[in-house]
């Protein structure tokens, strides 16, 4: 192994576990997006940074040396982010509170519209039962009507933790039915399909909903415990789906050699860090950098439908950057990694990427263990994952909850959330006039009487 990628391993090694260390001192800590991304990035990427670097001809040195350096900064940028001092508001309880029946009923909503794609993507293989199968959801042509479902599709999420952190608030078993239906689609996703994906963020958002909506924490020895099978979870998903849908050959998942699938990153091969290596070099080599374009092409490839704007609409809306004329290109369900998407725009400033992603998730994480946010706590926890995603396989991992959900969600509760008395004042003076058949004085708009602030909370209801 050379010198400089052996020091350069080591140094991505020591900000994985400094991102881990710290939050194995309280028990909430392992709830936090360091332990979260240093639990990825040491867990997936490590391992197969050890196997390139200890493979002479995997990669080219130059992309090797440039991904682990790349990988190292984006860490410590993690770590900078959450430990840098925050802003006192941050962390200052809330003046006002959500209307949290009115939260349960958004949660709601979105777990309808998320149900509604759902079944309308299991309807394109004929039926549920039918996705689950090997001739559903991975037979299907990812392009179309099964894009556009689930886009839908994908409500479930935050749908799920919206309704249940607002259901365990509020109490009542009648409540949790609805999160549960999503849950179970999530957990038949998990056994028949194998992704590993829905697996972490059924894991982390079940923790983060107990550890806001009831005050548990799950303790060190469990997480010890848990964390090696959900590694080799991880490890096997692959294999794995290959025989646990419906009509596969089930017969074979007792014939899986759990020494080659966990060797199998340490040979050298096709992997993320070895995509990562490779697209470095290509991006330095022949001056790809987009300088920022990616951030606003990647949205308008997420978010503008090809059906209403049509191909060539959507084509002329993307801001054009320069295209590798030859030599080596990203395989076909290969990701360039968080590191190496951000070096694609960036160079190595692209690790400020990580940072305001980092303080971003600081605040939320403030704003609802300190401030007891509840707005801020279903955020953090459907964004959770999506944020190590973003760390560790995409930068733009983040994307899909921000624009399709917290914005949302932001403009439903704006009145609530910005404490202003706007809509309190219009929607107090409407229902006082419609009951009582006169128009309340000024004051009473910001319910100075104990009368209007209970007929205000009922209306609320």
């Amino acid at each position: 192994m050379h010198p400089t990628v052996a020091f350069l391993l080591g140094s991505f090694g020591a900000a994985c576990l400094l991102l881990l260390a710290p939050a194995l001192r309280q028990r909430s800590g392992i709830l936090e997006f360091p332990f979260a991304a240093g639990c990825g990035l040491l867990g997936f990427l490590f391992p197969q940074a050890l196997a390139v670097a200890t493979s002479s001809d995997a990669a080219p040195h130059d992309g090797v040396v440039k991904a682990l350096l790349m990988s190292t900064l984006s860490a410590l940028a993690v770590y900078v982010g959450w430990h840098e001092a925050a802003p006192a508001r941050w962390s200052a309880p809330r003046q006002t509170r959500y209307p949290v029946r009115r939260l349960y009923w958004i949660g709601t909503a979105a777990l309808g519209v998320g149900m509604a794609g759902f079944l309308k993507l299991a309807s394109l293989s004929g039926g549920v039962l039918a996705h689950y199968s090997i001739h559903g959801n991975y037979a299907l042509d990812w392009r179309g009507l099964p894009v556009v479902y689930d886009f839908f599709a994908q409500y479930l999420m935050p749908g799920l933790v919206l309704c249940g952190l607002s259901g365990l608030l509020l109490g009542g078993k009648l409540r949790l039915l609805p999160p549960a239906a999503a849950l179970a689609v999530h957990l038949a996703g998990i056994v028949f399909l194998g992704r590993r994906s829905l697996l972490a963020s059924v894991v982390a958002s079940a923790g983060c909903l107990l550890y806001f909506g009831k005050g548990w924490a799950p303790g060190r020895r469990l997480v010890l415990c848990a964390a090696p099978l959900l590694a080799l979870a991880v490890l096997i998903a692959p294999e794995y789906r290959k025989h646990s849908q419906i009509g596969g050959d089930i017969e074979r998942l007792r014939d899986l050699d759990l020494r080659t699938l966990v060797g199998a990153d340490s040979d050298g091969g096709r992997h993320e860090f070895w995509a990562m290596a490779n697209y470095i070099h290509s991006t330095a080599e022949d001056g790809l950098y987009e300088r920022g374009a990616g951030l606003y092409n990647t949205w308008v490839l997420l978010f503008v439908p090809k059906l209403i704007v049509g191909e060539a609409g959507k084509a002329a809306m993307l801001i054009p950057t320069r295209q590798a004329a030859g030599g080596w290109r990203m395989p076909y369900g290969m990701v360039p990694t968080g590191a190496g998407s951000a070096y694609r725009q960036f160079w190595f400033f692209g690790c400020l990427w990580f940072y305001a992603l980092s303080r971003l998730m600081r605040y939320l994480w403030l704003r609802a263990s300190a401030g007891g946010d509840l707005i801020a706590q279903t955020v953090y926890v459907f964004l959770l994952t999506p944020a190590v995603a973003s760390a560790v396989n995409d930068m733009y991992a983040i994307y899909v909850p921000v624009f399709m959900f917290w914005i949302p969600l932001a403009l439903l509760t704006w009145g609530d959330n910005t404490g202003t008395s706007r809509t309190r004042s219009w929607f107090l003076k409407t229902t006082l006039h419609h009951r009582t058949g006169c128009v309340p004085a000024r004051d009473s708009a910001r319910l100075a009487t104990q009368r209007e602030r209970r007929l205000y909370e009922g209306t609320r209801r």
